[in-house]
């Protein structure tokens, strides 16, 4: 677990990286589309590394409240994904005040990614058992 922790935070690094050099459009697009691969895959290879199906199926955690919640803002992370890269295509589409729209709506969706991505990263840490249990 400790891999895909360290993983998970560079993950933020980069998103912090992305954003600082929001304006280099060279750079923020690709470095947002890998963030977004990234986060699709990131369960992928939790799966293929953790016994999930011992632990979810076996021990019927899938049932619990943080599973849901986790798998919740998971789906709402993705849905704010499609949403931001709708407003990037119109801000690379457009120009004048249909810009600045859709800047505004891109900029608060940002900010929305940010608070999920911690709550999907919070919720992903309490589901941690720790060695030996």
């Amino acid at each position: 677990m400790v891999t895909s922790v360290i993983l998970v935070l560079i993950s933020f690094a980069w998103l912090a990286l992305a954003w600082f050099f929001r304006n280099i459009r060279r750079f923020h697009i690709p470095a947002m589309i890998l963030l977004v691969v990234f986060d699709l895959f990131f369960p992928v290879y939790l799966y293929l590394t953790h016994d999930w199906w011992q632990r979810l199926i076996i021990h019927q955690e899938a049932l619990s409240f943080a599973v849901w919640s986790h798998l919740i803002f998971i789906i709402v992370l993705y849905s704010l994904y499609v949403l931001q890269i709708m407003a990037g295509r119109g801000m690379l589409q457009t120009e004048g005040t249909d810009y600045q729209e859709h800047q505004h709506d891109h900029a608060k969706q940002f900010i929305g990614i940010v608070i999920i991505r911690t709550l999907v990263f919070a919720s992903g840490a309490l589901l941690i058992v720790p060695a030996g249990t």
